[in-house]
């Protein structure tokens, strides 16, 4: 007891000294379904609690001195988490134990939303010239992704930690970084790579951008360089991005990605992909329109037309009627084809109701999506969600 009372006070001081509020979440979900490909039928019950403590110095950047040189270090998104692992009554409960998870994404949904979770940059600088001291400094050549399955990105071996010396001042920005296979004690060849970035802001509609890196003291010698230009004037965005390797095997991808706003709501698009790796060419255009109630959206896409062509078409639709005050019913389905057999329809049904105070009641057709043109039935659930 005389351990938690410290405790408690702890955190009431962190709240204090914070000047921001903690705040308790938790929500308790009883649910019944069926699943009507196995005939199964039960209860599920689940429960979460979590505590939040927002750090006064979250987003907040913190610096000595306007002249001259300093440190400087930036910390946003970081989140102090009590949780208790057996009111999880979904999986084996274990000791009571209480976390600090630092690098936490801030709604602690355990999705890695973008700009959600915690980040920590640190330099010194004197505001145009800057060394990072923060510990991941790695030669990321992924601008060229493959739209459907992944990227032909250069990797480098000798890409653990490193610094970058940089310059940024008006339109243009330069750098130059050096990264090792590992730290002193597993660094055993003395791996490294060494790569120089820079980019250009030509207008405010266009800029350009370029690096290059080189396993010099690693094994493989890769060297590769990446390329890229963007154009970006509303309502219409354009961008070319390339990847090449030239050592250590040849391998070279380009991406053209389109995009026009052609009203509020609705986006056109086009995407164009290609790598030498397996003379892989792909090519996919569509719309897609999302305006409350109503979203859709279709696509058709080329694949390989150099060494065996083949297609794919895709559409989704979804509408959200107000059944009553308190009462909406979510219905959506989703359709691709690729043309080799009689396509795949995933379609999901909601009907939700909040009429009660701090209460969601759902019912749910097919959470898992199953494909009901494979001869599958899906599931439906029937959910109480007390929440806090």
């Amino acid at each position: 007891m005389k351990k938690l009372i410290v405790l408690l006070l702890a955190l009431a001081a962190i709240g204090a000294v914070s000047a921001q509020t903690p705040a308790l979440t938790a929500n308790s979900t009883l649910s019944w379904g069926v699943d009507f490909d196995t005939g199964y039928t039960g209860f599920k019950n689940a429960s979460t609690l979590t505590f939040k403590v927002p750090f006064a110095f979250t987003g907040a950047t913190a610096k000595k001195g306007d002249k001259g040189w300093w440190g400087d270090i930036s910390v946003a998104n970081l989140w102090f988490v009590l949780s208790d692992d057996q009111l999880n009554f979904g999986a084996t409960p274990t000791t009571n134990a209480v976390t600090f998870t630092d690098w936490n994404d801030a709604d602690s949904d355990g999705v890695r939303d973008s700009g959600e979770y915690a980040t920590l940059s640190a330099a010194i600088t004197n505001g145009t010239w800057k060394l990072s001291v923060s510990t991941k400094n790695s030669f990321d050549f992924a601008n060229a992704d493959a739209l459907y399955s992944g990227d032909v990105a250069v990797g480098l071996d000798a890409d653990a930690a490193g610094t970058t010396l940089s310059y940024a001042s008006g339109a243009l920005g330069f750098g130059v970084t050096a990264a090792s296979k590992g730290d002193w004690t597993a660094n055993t060849l003395n791996e490294y790579s060494f790569g120089a970035n820079v980019s250009y802001k030509v207008s405010d509609a266009l800029s350009v951008s370029g690096a290059a890196a080189y396993d010099l003291l690693d094994a493989d010698k890769e060297l590769g360089f990446t390329a890229g230009v963007k154009y970006s004037a509303a309502p219409l965005v354009v961008a070319l991005n390339s990847d090449i390797l030239v050592l250590g095997g040849f391998d070279a991808d380009a991406l053209l990605e389109v995009d026009y706003a052609v009203m509020e709501g609705l986006d056109a698009f086009a995407d164009a992909y290609y790598s030498t790796l397996d003379d892989d060419l792909e090519a996919q255009v569509g719309f897609d329109y999302a305006v409350d109630p109503v979203e859709a959206g279709v696509w058709f896409g080329i694949d390989n037309p150099l060494t065996g062509i083949a297609y794919d078409f895709g559409a989704y639709a979804g509408y959200t009627f107000a059944v009553a005050d308190a009462t909406t019913l979510y219905v959506y389905a989703e359709y691709t084809n690729d043309f080799t057999g009689k396509g795949s329809l995933v379609p999901y049904v909601q009907l939700k109701n909040t009429s009660v105070a701090n209460t969601t009641l759902t019912l749910t057709y097919n959470d898992g999506d199953v494909d009901v043109l494979a001869g599958n039935f899906g599931t439906l659930v029937a959910a109480a969600k007390v929440s806090l």
